[in-house]
């Protein structure tokens, strides 16, 4: 994986001391204004385009667990001064200022549309990654073009580089009950073309989940998508461990949706392994609802991209 360290003003300061090694003919003022760059900062001058903040809805994030991250630029210029088109950094680095992984997007509204005192505020959920880290994490943050590479300077604590220190965190240990084990039921893994890192598995009309029992109050998100718009009412999900019915999810739009369910400790009774079923009440094949446009003969209930129990 890339490794990326900041140090304010350390590649700037090397080039402009290479420029004056040879610079035994330049003219004095040249050479006066290259030491001052080097003295007063002036390579940091640029007025800061906009604020930002970023807030979390946790402080610790076990891995492979969800982060909800809510976005509050303020501009102080029209369109960013510009007319290129911004996208926002977003890194994630370890308590050494090592790069671990990064969440880049386009902002809710395009920065040509931004306008000077109005805020763009929006919400982003991502998925911590597996990573082979536990320890203190830093969000940095920043604005930069696809085309130049160029990114703009801000408000805010400049770690160097104009990577801005927004927030924290601590990446915390999985549970064992963590590592779900998908069995019968569920067809091979997939991706999209457009979306390589977006993966998904579809189920049948019946799924199974196995994990170890974790014997505590615990949290179960999913983030599903349905197609009923091939049946005349409304796809029903219903999850079960054993005779309990743990939540029915009623999926009516041909849209992902996110699903939060507490769980209690005794719903997953005294087994040391536990088996949760995914009912999906009806199902389609696809060769059967194209009339053999598709060659594909399986029985598909709902798409499931993401699924991650948190123990309390």
């Amino acid at each position: 994986m890339r490794q990326e360290r900041y140090d304010p003003k350390l590649i700037m300061n090397v080039l402009i001391r290479s420029i004056l090694a040879r610079c035994r003919f330049c003219h004095p003022i040249v050479v006066s204004l290259l030491f001052c760059a080097l003295g007063c900062g002036l390579t940091e001058s640029a007025l800061p385009v906009a604020t930002v903040a970023v807030g979390l809805n946790r402080t610790a994030v076990p891995l492979g667990g969800p982060l909800e991250m809510s976005y509050r630029f303020t501009p102080a210029l029209d369109g960013l001064g510009n007319d290129d088109e911004y996208r926002v950094f977003v890194h994630f680095l370890d308590e050494v200022g090592e790069l671990m992984f990064e969440d880049d997007h386009a902002p809710a509204e395009s920065t040509l549309g931004w306008r000077s005192g109005q805020p763009v505020v929006y919400d982003r959920r991502m998925t911590v990654p597996v990573y082979p880290y536990i320890g203190a994490v830093t969000v940095a943050i920043g604005l930069y073009s696809p085309r130049t590479g160029e990114r703009l300077s801000m408000a805010g604590d400049d770690l160097g580089q104009r990577a801005y220190q927004v927030a924290s965190f601590r990446m915390a240990p999985q549970s064992e009950s963590g590592f779900l084990m998908f069995e019968d039921g569920w067809h091979s893994v997939e991706s999209s073309a457009l979306e390589p890192t977006q993966e998904w598995q579809w189920t049948s009309a019946e799924s199974n989940i196995a994990f170890r029992n974790p014997r505590v109050d615990s949290t179960l998100y999913l983030e599903l998508q349905g197609r009923p718009e091939l049946f005349e009412s409304a796809q029903v999900l219903s999850l079960r461990v054993g005779d309990t019915t743990v939540e029915t999810i009623e999926l009516s739009a041909d849209a992902r949706s996110y699903h939060i369910i507490g769980i209690p400790a005794a719903v997953f009774g005294t087994d040391d392994m536990v088996a949760m079923t995914l009912n999906v009440d009806q199902t389609f094949v696809p060769s059967v609802v194209t009339n053999g446009e598709s060659s594909d003969e399986r029985e598909l209930g709902i798409q499931v991209f993401y699924a991650f129990l948190e123990t309390s």
